[in-house]
C-alpha cells in the first residue's frame, strides 16, 4: 500500500535524523498546540510531534458509539480521522477498522506499543493491515488512547521505530504523551469535521445540541432553562425537535445517538 520509493526515502531520512539526535525522547520538548486554529494546523503539529520523537508520522482517530450493544472493548465507528501518511487518502473507514490495536482503545488510559508482527489471534483483515504496514517499512508504533467524556474514545497512533525503543519511550514519558494526546483531542473535536464516510444524518440546531448536552448532564428541563436563560417549556420544545430529527423515542436514546455519531460533544 505505502511501499513507494518516495515513502522509503522519507523513512530513511527520518531514521538518519533520529540517529543523529541520539536519545531524542529524552531531550526533545513537544511542539506547542496553542497556535493550532485549523485542521491543517493540527496536521502540521502531528507531523512535528511524531518526527520529534523519531517516528515516521502519526494518525489520530476518534470513534463514535451510535447505540448500545457494542462489546466493552469495541471502539465503535471511526468518525474523525487525520493522518500524516503519504497515502492518507487510502485510509478509509474499512482500513482503520483493520488495526489490531483498536481492541485495546476503549477503556485503556496508558500508552502502549504495537507491533506489525502477524499473530494467530488476529483475523485475516487485521493481518492484512499489519502486512501493509510492514510493506512500507513499519516495524512497530505507539498508541496513545484518550477516553472522551462523551463516550467517544480517540487515539493517536505514531508509526515507526522498533518495539524496544517504543517501550523505552513509554517508560520515560507516558504521562507527557497522554497529556499531549488529550490536548490534541480536545482541539480536534472542534477543528476537524466528521469524516466523509460518516452519514451526516440530521442537522441539529445549536439550541437543540445545548439542550441535549444539559440533559446528558442530568439537568431537568427547568434547570436547563435556567442555565440557558429560557423557559422550561422552550427546552421541552427543543428536546422534542431533537428527538424527532434523531428518530429517538426517549431523551436518553437521543443523547446516545447525538453523542455517538459526533452531532454533539461535551
Amino acid at each position: 500500500m505505502l511501499g513507494s520509493h518516495a515513502a522509503h526515502g522519507e523513512i530513511a531520512e527520518v531514521d538518519r535524523q533520529a540517529s543523529m539526535a541520539g536519545e531524542v525522547d529524552d531531550i526533545v520538548d513537544f511542539p506547542r498546540l496553542s497556535g493550532c486554529a485549523s485542521g491543517a494546523d493540527l496536521h502540521g503539529w502531528l507531523l512535528r510531534f511524531s518526527r520529534s520523537l523519531g517516528f515516521f508520522g502519526g494518525r489520530y482517530t476518534q470513534f463514535g458509539r451510535p447505540g448500545w450493544g457494542l462489546g466493552d472493548k469495541e471502539p465503535g465507528r471511526p468518525i474523525r480521522h487525520l493522518s500524516t501518511s503519504g497515502d492518507a487518502d487510502r485510509e478509509d473507514e474499512a482500513w482503520i477498522l483493520g488495526d489490531p490495536s483498536l481492541a485495546r482503545i476503549r477503556g485503556t488510559y496508558a500508552p502502549f506499543c504495537w507491533s506489525t508482527r502477524a499473530e494467530p489471534r488476529f483475523n485475516a483483515r487485521q493481518n492484512a493491515w499489519l502486512e501493509e504496514e510492514r510493506a512500507r517499512g513499519v516495524c512497530a508504533g505507539l498508541a496513545i488512547p484518550v477516553q472522551d467524556s462523551g463516550g467517544c474514545p480517540a487515539h493517536m497512533s505514531l508509526f515507526g521505530r522498533d518495539v524496544e525503543s517504543v517501550q523505552l519511550l513509554i517508560a520515560r514519558r507516558a504521562p507527557e504523551l497522554a497529556f499531549a494526546a488529550g490536548q490534541f483531542h480536545a482541539l480536534a473535536k472542534t477543528l476537524l469535521p466528521v469524516a466523509a464516510w460518516v452519514d451526516p444524518g440530521p442537522r441539529l440546531s445549536n439550541r437543540e445540541v445545548e439542550c441535549l448536552k444539559l440533559a446528558a448532564l442530568g439537568q431537568t428541563v427547568d434547570e436547563s432553562g435556567h442555565t440557558l436563560g429560557i423557559s422550561g417549556r422552550t427546552v421541552e420544545f427543543h428536546l422534542r425537535n431533537a428527538l424527532e430529527k434523531l428518530g429517538a423515542p426517549t431523551k436518553l436514546r437521543a443523547v446516545v445517538l447525538a453523542f455517538g455519531v459526533g452531532l454533539a460533544t461535551l
